[in-house]
This record gives C-alpha cells, sequence and structure tokens, in this order.
C-alpha cells in the first residue's frame, strides 16, 4: 500500500518522511509508537496489535447495535461475510481501522444517549482523519433536538481543540505535492475528482506528468510548483472501478438499504443513532468519488449506513410475511460476497449486477404483501 510508509515514519518519528495530508493523521500511529515503548515490540508488531483490537472491538460494537433491533437475524451473518472486512484489515496501517474503531465507540455512546461524551470523542476523532469535520456536521444535524447547548459547544471546542494539537503534531512534516495550504489542497481535490471519477475527463497538471506526456488542451495556473493544469482526454475507467466497489464492498446490502429506507415508516419516532448513521454514511456514499480514485477504500467509509442504520431500518418497516424470500435474498447476498472475491474486472460486474438484479426481485416478493391491522394489501406493481 502505497501511502502506509507515512504512517510507519510517523510512529517511528521520523517525520522528513511524511507528507500532507497524511501527517494530519497522527493518533493511530502515535499509539502504535506507544505500545512499542511500552513493550518493547516492533513497529510493525503495534500495527498489527492496534488493528486486530481495533477490529474486535467495531465487531463487538456492530453486532451489538444490530442485537438491539428487529432485522431477521440472519443479518448477523449477512454483515460478518462482506468483503468490507477483509478491505479494512488489509491496510490496518492506515488510520481508517483506528478511526472506525472510535466511531464505532461514539455510536455506543449516541445508542445510550450519553450526549456529552459523545461529543468529546471529537477530540480523538480529530487526532485520527481530518474528516472528523463531517462527522461533527452529522452529528449536529442528527441529534440537535437531543442535545443541551453545553453538548453542541463541548463538541465543536473539542474538535476544534484536536485540529489545533494535529496542526502542532504535524509542523515538523512535508508540505503536500503541490506546496498548497492544507485546506486548498483538499478543496482542490473535489473539482479534480469530478472530472476524472463523475465526468470521466481526465485531468493533467505540470506537477503529476505521469497522467499524459502531452496534454490535449492546457492553460497556464501559477499556484506553487504548478505552472499548468489541463486535460488529457477522455477515460471510462473510473466508471468501472466506482461500479466495482459499489457492487462488491457491502454486497447487495446497500439494495437492502435503498428498499428498506423506500418503505419506511414515515410516522415513526425515528432514534439519534439512526438519524446520525443515515445521514454520515450517506453523504460519506456520495462524497466517495470525489476524494480520490482509490473507490474500494473511499465506499468504506460509509459502513455506518450498512452495517447499523440498515438493521435499525427493520424497525420502520410495517409487519410483512413471507420470510423465505428473505432468507433466498440472504443467499443470493452470500453468492454475491463470494463473487467478490473471486472475478475481476467486467465479467465480476456484470455477475455482481446480474445478483442485484435477483436480488431486487427477491425484495419486491419478499415485502409485496404487508398485514396492516390484521388485512394483507395488495401488492404494488413490479416497478412504482
Amino acid at each position: 500500500m502505497a501511502d502506509a510508509p507515512f504512517y510507519l515514519a510517523i510512529a517511528r518519528g521520523d517525520y522528513s518522511q511524511v507528507m500532507q495530508p497524511f501527517a494530519s493523521r497522527q493518533l493511530g500511529a502515535l499509539v502504535a509508537t506507544a505500545l512499542v515503548h511500552a513493550l518493547h515490540w516492533t513497529v510493525e508488531r503495534g500495527f498489527v496489535v492496534e488493528g486486530v483490537a481495533s477490529l474486535v472491538f467495531m465487531l463487538g460494537a456492530v453486532y451489538y447495535l444490530v442485537l438491539q433491533s428487529k432485522a431477521p437475524r440472519w443479518m448477523l451473518l449477512a454483515i460478518a461475510v462482506v468483503p468490507f472486512w477483509g478491505t479494512l484489515l488489509q491496510y490496518l496501517v492506515l488510520p481508517d481501522l483506528w478511526f472506525s474503531a472510535l466511531l464505532a465507540g461514539t455510536l455506543l455512546l449516541i445508542a445510550s444517549e450519553q450526549m456529552l461524551l459523545a461529543s468529546l470523542m471529537m477530540f480523538p476523532l480529530m487526532l485520527s482523519r481530518e474528516s472528523t469535520s463531517l462527522v461533527l456536521v452529522c452529528f449536529l444535524l442528527a441529534a440537535w433536538s437531543a442535545l443541551r447547548w453545553r453538548d453542541r459547544i463541548v463538541a465543536v471546542v473539542s474538535a476544534i481543540a484536536g485540529a489545533v494539537v494535529v496542526s502542532h503534531l504535524a509542523a515538523r512534516a512535508q508540505a503536500n505535492v503541490e506546496h498548497l495550504p492544507q485546506s486548498v489542497y483538499m478543496l482542490a481535490k473535489v473539482p479534480w475528482n469530478f472530472l476524472h471519477n463523475i465526468l470521466g475527463i481526465v485531468p493533467w497538471s505540470n506537477v503529476y506528468p505521469d497522467l499524459c506526456s502531452v496534454p490535449a488542451w492546457s492553460m497556464p495556473l501559477h499556484a506553487g510548483p504548478v505552472r499548468a493544469v489541463g486535460v488529457c482526454g477522455f477515460s471510462g475507467h473510473s466508471w468501472e472501478l466506482i461500479a466495482q466497489a459499489l457492487l462488491t464492498s457491502f454486497g447487495l446490502l446497500p439494495l437492502l438499504v435503498a428498499f428498506l429506507w423506500r418503505r419506511r415508516d414515515r410516522l415513526a419516532k425515528r432514534s439519534v443513532l439512526l438519524k446520525f448513521t443515515l445521514l454520515y454514511g450517506s453523504v460519506s456514499l456520495a462524497l466517495a468519488p470525489l476524494l480520490g480514485i482509490w473507490f474500494v477504500h473511499l465506499i468504506g467509509y460509509a459502513w455506518p449506513l450498512f452495517l447499523v442504520a440498515l438493521p435499525l431500518l427493520f424497525d420502520e418497516q410495517p409487519e410483512g410475511s413471507r420470510a423465505a424470500a428473505g432468507l433466498a435474498f440472504f443467499c443470493v447476498h452470500g453468492a454475491s460476497c463470494w463473487v467478490s472475491y473471486r472475478w475481476m474486472w467486467w465479467p465480476q460486474i456484470v455477475v455482481e449486477g446480474l445478483l442485484w438484479l435477483v436480488g431486487f426481485f427477491l425484495l419486491r416478493y419478499w415485502f409485496s404483501v404487508r398485514v396492516v391491522h390484521g388485512a394483507a394489501t395488495p401488492p404494488p406493481p413490479p416497478f412504482s
């Protein structure tokens, strides 16, 4: 993994080998450093122990929350087999697994209505990843009515304090490749990735000459070492990667989320936990193509939507019948996860697409009859 050396360098204290934005993700590497010094381990072993502990805690938190819902119990196995877990563990040197464990702890606090403690979690989260800014915004929006002014202020102050500490710790690191301010660099990634990943237009800069030797169009721009920007041409390769990541990372769970959301009880009182996981997970999923090109990794940021919000959405579903169709859907979901480990590129996309189509019709059949006040309602039209 190309980014791993930056976090290994942070753990070793060698900031001459660290650049932004990696230097802003400190806490996970520093915890590994603490394990190294306390137990006289190697840096690699420190990361392995931290990663395994983070994964175990995250699994425990997710399964605890699932068991509090009305989701069918096959959801426990459906969540266990998704390829997301393997990807998360495979890159345990990166801050994502550590950050996900902290976020899982925050979800437990929200579920138990410990809002002050959940607000304080913004500090270690911000020390771990700058994306805590999104966590903070979603937390305030989802929990606003449940928060006291003290909780709101603590959440904002904790996030700011974390940002200040990170800025101090990262002062020894190198600037990003473009030598731009960190905020400008992060904002500039959005239009760049929008062009590349959404529109299929391959952008170019003199800082990245490997994108193409001669751009089809260019214009001068003076921003640090960036002297020119332009366009290399058109490519649909990112669309293939996005489709592959979406179809494989969580099996058929995204399809089930969309289906349950559309058929939710709109009068049901929604918990803060469900509102937060729906909001944060949905925004993370939508932002994935705007953050980079490693889509399997980026779509994984939306895990609260598929692993926590999804089981809770079963609490808002009218009573239904045909549970055998639910078990059949689970089997197709398992087949989708199995294919995810064994096929590549277009064959994988085609097979996964067919399995999603089968899953769609199984869901239509599963929920086609609802029991409302003891009377069965007629099934809706096939594509309504």
